[in-house]
């Protein structure tokens, strides 16, 4: 897949969720984007549970992130939930 191609289905899927994430734009690696958009394409329940399995793993953090209101919605929260518990499943 080209990187303009990435980056429309990239754009849309933020206009769908009506949500930003920070630090993806044209001069991103094309593995960010596709990191990106498999975040917002995962479902909502998914990412209540990766919150949960980083809570457990950071306890302060997960604290953090839920006390900062809704963290699917958030431009940055979103992406870290997503990457690190991912990152905790595979380890």
């Amino acid at each position: 897949m080209k990187k303009t191609e990435l980056m429309k289905e990239f754009q849309e899927l933020e206009e769908e969720k009506q949500v930003h994430i920070d630090g993806i734009a044209w001069n991103s690696k094309k593995s960010e984007i596709q990191n990106a958009i498999e975040c917002l394409k995962c479902p909502d329940e998914l990412l209540e549970k990766y919150l949960i399995v980083l809570s457990l793993k950071y306890e302060k953090i997960g604290r953090l992130i839920a006390g900062n209101g809704d963290f699917k919605h958030h431009s940055h929260n979103r992406l870290y939930v997503f990457n690190t518990a991912r990152q905790i499943l595979a380890d």
